[in-house]
């Protein structure tokens, strides 16, 4: 987050400075800031140092002026070598994110401890997390806890989440629940939904605080109400049993249906036992046994066996003996005790031949539940998506690179490795840079980033995707190229202009060099139609890809992942291979 010093110059308090910020952004258009940059530029030059922190602002946003990084990177230290806490925060903002220097967490720190001394509490918050995952100091818990309580102190939501779980960790501090309470609670008001969360946590445990059901509710729904799946969870058990709340069927089915229309196999099946249950609202058989196949045929065993009664008995289904000895079966290989009785029961009323035909049908549910089918379930799915596109893992426990745009107002995502398809959570976005990131749960192959922090034109490059799948289909497709430009668009900094052929559906792929290690992000190509009407001509194979470096800075402010990166790769033996199976389809239901 880059300041303005001429709108914070009377630094009287945080949320006065989020306000100004606020209306800063929605009244500068361009043509605004085309008219200050000349008075900006005229002021910082004369060695103004609100305004030269201003300038670099100017140019790291690109307002009024083409974007340049590296002059961002000038102009803030000329006002933080003046002793500006601002333009200190904001080039130390810079080397922490390699961006128009190169990536330099020592000197993030410089700058950082700068602004800190200042009482700035963006940069006490930021060198309290370098502190707590010893990037560019040696680790130290302490220290960070020092720096989160300067920021927490000043009001600063996310330091006083992170002050909070420092004390409820023991990390750094002793383990203090009424502090961690305190801290959370701070926060939370101020509508962090972690907070908001762990608060719930707290009070639902009764740590910190005495136990109350009814304010673990307040807080879980809260934090549930902006979108947090582990609350909207735990809000249905609350309903279900009275915990905190009158007991309220209709809104643990509310808030069972947000975690299962998103396939959560546990949801699932909950909400499949809702519908059976004469407490429900309109007890619907049908629809409980709807929920509990989409629950057993994801392989979850308790809805298997469900299935199982549920035929044997015949309620919102015909009864078929057969059916139930499959779903039955189907629990019981995975040591259901229930399945395993249902089955050896139905053994006594089925002939042979109808026990042979049920294993066989078993075999290939099984199968299907190992291998989804990409037939006519996955092209209705295709036609009713509302766009897809390329994503690629970079951690071994399912954390997915893809494009903003890739999944801009889906209201599921999911994403497709491999013959297995699987129920994918925004964890990060990042529309200025057109980046997102995915978590899936699993074990799987995964890229690395390069260790260089740039290509080189000329390089020669490759990515793998999956173009119009509609049209082109479902397989994964390789193309190759080269690094035509260190920029992009109108020399846009943050890309490369490549020669890599892609097409609608290759957005968010990894562009990697010859070893498989990850260069940068697929994002656009440049539009044919818009090219001849503004130069009479066609452009010949002209794409781009978000510099890798943009994605590297989005996942340090997530420091539990950076442990998880994998070391480049040194051979190319297998990349084709090797990115291949890394490589991931990407599918955006609105």
């Amino acid at each position: 987050m880059i300041f303005n010093t001429k709108l914070f110059k009377e630094r009287v308090g945080l949320m006065k400075r989020l306000l100004i910020l606020i209306l800063f952004v929605l009244f500068c258009s361009s043509s605004v800031f085309g008219g200050e940059f000349e008075d900006t530029l005229k002021s910082a030059e004369q060695g103004n140092v609100f305004a030269q922190n201003d300038l670099g602002v100017l140019y790291y946003e690109g307002k009024g002026v083409s974007q340049d990084y590296k002059k961002a990177v000038y102009w803030f230290t000329k006002s933080a070598d003046q002793g500006d806490d601002l333009a200190q925060f904001n080039l130390g903002f810079m080397y922490r994110n390699g961006e128009g220097v190169p990536q330099d967490y020592k000197q993030a720190v410089y700058w950082y401890k700068k602004s800190s001394a200042q009482g700035n509490v963006s940069a006490q918050s930021d060198l309290g997390s370098m502190y707590d995952t010893g990037k560019g100091v040696t680790q130290d818990t302490k220290k960070a806890v020092y720096w989160y309580t300067k920021a927490a102190k000043q009001g600063y939501a996310l330091a006083q989440f992170n002050l909070g779980f420092m004390y409820t960790q023991d990390k750094g501090v002793l383990q203090d629940y009424k502090k961690a309470v305190y801290w959370y609670t701070k926060s939370a008001k101020q509508g962090y939904s972690e907070a908001q969360y762990a608060l719930g946590l707290m009070y639902g445990n009764g740590k910190g605080v005495t136990q109350d059901y009814k304010k673990a509710v307040y807080w879980y729904t809260k934090s549930a109400e902006q979108g947090y799946s582990e609350a909207q969870d735990i809000l249905f058990s609350m309903y279900f049993n009275g915990e905190g709340v009158t007991q309220d069927y209709k809104q643990a089915v509310y808030w069972l249906k947000k975690s299962a229309d998103q396939g959560d196999d546990l949801a699932q099946f909950n909400l499949g036992f809702m519908y059976s249950q004469d407490k429900v609202v309109t007890q619907d058989y049908k629809q409980s046994v709807y929920w509990y196949t989409k629950s057993a045929k994801q392989g979850y065993s308790d809805a298997q066996y469900m299935l199982g009664l549920i035929y044997v008995i015949g309620k919102g289904v015909p009864q078929n003996y057969k059916l139930a000895y499959v779903w039955a079966n189907l629990a019981a290989s995975q040591g259901n005790k229930e399945g395993i009785d249902i089955r050896d029961t139905l053994v006594k009323k089925l002939t042979p031949q109808q026990i042979s035909e049920a294993q066989e049908l078993t075999s290939k549910i099984q199968y299907k539940i190992d291998n989804p089918t990409k037939s006519q379930e996955q092209q209705s799915s295709i036609s009713k998506i509302n766009g897809s596109g390329t994503g690629f893992i970079i951690t071994r426990d399912g954390y997915i690179l893809t494009c903003h745009h890739v999944i801009k107002d889906a209201n599921q995502i999911k994403i497709t490795v491999g013959e297995n398809r699987y129920s994918a959570k925004l964890v990060r976005d990042d529309p200025n840079n057109d980046l997102a990131l995915l978590k899936i749960n699993g074990s799987f192959p995964a890229l690395a980033f390069s260790q260089k922090r740039s290509a080189k034109m000329g390089q020669e490059v490759f990515t793998i995707g999956y173009p119009n799948p509609s049209l082109q289909g479902i397989n994964a497709k390789f193309t190759k190229g080269t690094i035509n430009s260190l920029t992009g668009f109108q020399d846009d900094l943050r890309l490369y202009q490549i020669s890599v052929p892609v097409q609608p559906g290759n957005s968010g792929g990894a562009l990697v060099d010859e070893n498989g290690n990850i260069l940068g992000v697929i994002v656009a190509m440049l539009s044919a139609k818009a090219t001849f009407n503004i130069s009479g001509s066609l452009p010949q194979n002209v794409n781009y890809a978000v510099k890798s470096t943009y994605a590297q800075a989005m996942l340090d402010t997530m420091p539990e992942i950076g442990d998880k990166l994998l070391d480049p790769s040194r051979s190319k033996a297998y990349a084709i291979d090797r990115v291949k199976k890394s490589t991931v389809m990407v599918l955006n239901y609105r």
